[in-house]
């Protein structure tokens, strides 16, 4: 006995260690693992018997053995873990060999069937969790006999322990594999997974000309069902349809969450098809929810292209499906549409979800900035950022298509987006900074991403590592975002506040809002719509609004900006009205921060030294004339030295980082 350890077992514990060493593919490891347990016992066969992730369930998932043949039968076999030889060996935790495994109590006639004479079945535990279960088998057709002495069955449990080991380590890393590609929501594919899915359609399309259809789904009804039963509820329905949507999918069809209420479908299929999967999906996708009066029921559009014929390429097809999509949704939702040519000349104007992702990943957003100045000397107190595509051809994209695509979504892209301007916005603040320039920073905020429960925490932090920075923030809110939850908005605006981040009222004039919110909330700053200004001074009737405007805010308290000043006429009248401060194109033109930072310094140096002048001149004069009164706004952010400050801060290229050159998209501007 002892040299048959010497020369035959010892020698396969250590196969069985070295593959667990040096292997980090895990079928390769079983394989030699496996067969070192195999040989050791003399066995045909021995395989690997897994637990479900529920521990309800086995199943046979990988063999190694001379008798191949006798073993695939099984490959993928599942059965109770409540029954038989591996429910004993569970719960008793201990080895157990049966000799005449046709004549046990609890044989599986399955196993029977395929001439299985005796196995032995050795539980797999690592860290106290139970794994499954590792058989050696011995058929009858053969002639091995089962023969194991307490010293081999030791020897195979240590090998059994590492597999048990190994297995565990497999685990673990799927699950973190599926972190990065599963949709914590709804246990879907991700974006990035379901992506990762139609590159591999492409593939096979190319290599095996193998057909298939995309179906871009998007939800209908479902902020309504957010607005009036709250997100939570709205996550249950999400995960509700994406489980609906996942029982009607064929066995081999692709489903993923793209992001927020869009999902994608990816199936193999030709024409005919097409119609029947369509109405299937949409089928699933009506859920009703609710009752009495808030009672809903969601529904979906379905945009759908086929490869190849409308396209070979992850852009142009996801383009096309959204693009159709958009299709069904404005002819009243709860209907797919075909991609076509008609579909794509009604849209080519227009930015989709699926341009505006491939903006970010090329870095071909921007934030520019507009000046806001003092209307009392023209004084530059501030920029407001604003969103421009910057595509690789030249050409300018600017804000109006790109929140278009933003708010028709109605995915997570905004948040996305809106919570990277506000830290791009704050790193070139620094910028300034560094040169004792504190310039106000208006930033418009859309009303779902104000709302929304993320927004606080992202601004939090973003103040935390931008010291400073939230006291030159000023935040734009539209009258609708007020509408929508006073109190809630309330709430986060005095958190704000406590930043020391100051909110104004954009468009004011243009909504609902009534003159008793503007009372009640913690408000700094209200913006006249570029509407009150255009015609001025010639409309009576916008000269008397405005006018009443601004008496109402300075009554308590607050601020008031004008946009849209475009000529000096408008700029005289606004000051005769008491605005304080005004913004358009008479002063600038929306501009890139290198842009934007030569101008601001070629102003302040203008200023200086026309006060300057003015002080020399006041000298001179001093002993002949009484001095005059002249009101001056505070530069609180001047520099000491400003003749140095024009060259000091044209900053190098390498300040700019471009994963954060983005811009707002959070209100469409002409501008």
């Amino acid at each position: 006995m002892n040299q048959l350890l010497l020369h035959t077992a010892v020698p396969s514990l250590l196969a069985a260690m070295d593959a667990l060493t040096l292997e980090p593919d895990f079928q390769v490891f079983f394989k030699k693992a496996a067969a070192a347990v195999r040989n050791l016992l003399g066995a045909d066969g021995t395989a690997l018997i897994l637990l479900d992730e529920e521990t309800q369930t086995f199943e046979y998932k990988l063999f190694e053995g001379e008798h191949q043949h006798l073993l695939d039968a099984f490959k993928g076999f599942r059965f109770s873990a409540a029954n038989g030889i591996s429910s004993r060996v569970l719960t008793s935790k201990t080895s157990i060999f049966t000799r005449n495994y046709p004549a046990a109590p609890d044989a599986m006639p399955q196993l029977v069937s395929a001439g299985l004479q005796s196995n032995l079945v050795i539980p797999l535990i690592s860290s106290d969790q139970v794994l499954g279960v590792l058989a050696s088998s011995w058929f009858k057709h053969t002639n091995s006999v089962a023969n194991i002495s307490p010293q081999l069955l030791t020897l195979a449990e240590r090998i059994a322990s590492q597999i048990a080991v190994a297995c565990h380590r497999e685990k673990l890393e799927a699950q973190l594999r599926s972190l990065v590609t599963i949709d914590p929501l709804t246990k879907l594919l991700n974006r990035r997974g379901i992506l990762d899915c139609l590159e591999n359609s492409l593939e096979k399309l190319h290599r095996y000309n193998r057909p298939f259809a995309c179906f871009f789904i998007d939800v209908d009804g479902l902020k309504s069902a957010n607005d009036h039963w709250g997100h939570e509820t709205g996550d249950l329905l999400l995960r509700d349809l994406a489980q609906r949507l996942a029982d009607v999918v064929r066995k081999g069809d692709q489903i993923g969450r793209l992001g927020g209420d869009e999902f994608l479908i990816i199936a193999e299929c030709d024409e005919s098809h097409i119609d029947i999967l369509a109405k299937r999906f949409l089928q699933a996708l009506r859920i009703p929810y609710g009752f009495g009066r808030k009672r809903g029921r969601l529904s979906g559009s379905i945009g759908i292209v086929m490869a190849p014929q409308d396209g070979v390429d992850e852009i142009n097809l996801l383009r096309k499906a959204d693009a159709a999509m958009y299709i069904a949704k404005s002819q009243g939702g709860d209907r797919f549409q075909r991609a076509s040519v008609k579909t794509e000349l009604a849209q080519e104007t227009q930015i989709s979800i699926v341009d505006v992702e491939g903006a970010l990943e090329r870095n071909e957003l921007q934030l520019w900035y507009q000046p806001i100045c003092q209307l009392s000397d023209l004084h530059p107190v501030g920029f407001e950022a604003l969103l421009r595509w910057c595509k690789a051809d030249g050409e300018i994209i600017s804000a109006g298509p790109l929140i278009q695509a933003f708010e028709s979504a109605r995915g997570d892209l905004e948040f996305r987006v809106g919570n990277w301007v506000l830290r791009e916005a704050a790193r070139q603040w620094c910028l300034w900074n560094i040169h004792s320039l504190t310039p106000d920073i208006h930033i418009n905020i859309s009303p779902r991403h104000f709302l929304h429960p993320t927004f606080l925490n992202e601004l939090q932090n973003i103040c935390a590592e931008f010291s400073a920075f939230g006291r030159a923030l000023i935040i734009e809110i539209t009258e609708t975002a007020m509408l929508e939850d006073l109190e809630r908005a309330k709430r986060i605006m005095l958190r704000c506040r406590d930043l020391g981040v100051r909110m104004a009222v954009d468009d004011f004039g243009t909504g609902y809002a009534s003159l008793t919110y503007i009372k009640r909330l913690p408000l700094d700053i209200i913006k006249i719509d570029r509407s009150f200004v255009a015609e001025l001074p010639g409309n009576k009737v916008d000269w008397d609004i405005t006018k009443g405007v601004v008496s109402i805010a300075h009554a308590v308290g607050l601020s008031v900006v004008a946009e849209g000043a475009e000529v000096f006429e408008q700029i005289g009248s606004l000051r005769e009205l008491g605005c304080d401060q005004v913004q358009g194109y008479f002063i600038h033109r929306p501009m890139p921060f290198t842009d934007a930072n030569d101008w601001l310094g070629q102003q302040i140096a203008m200023l200086s030294e026309k006060k300057s002048m003015e002080k020399n001149t006041q000298a001179a004069n001093e002993s002949s004339m009484q001095p005059i009164h002249q009101e001056h706004a505070v530069n609180h952010w001047q520099p000491a030295n400003h003749r140095t400050f024009a060259t000091a801060t044209r900053l190098q290229q390498d300040f700019f980082d471009p994963r954060f050159t983005l811009a707002n998209p959070c209100r469409n501007r002409s501008a």
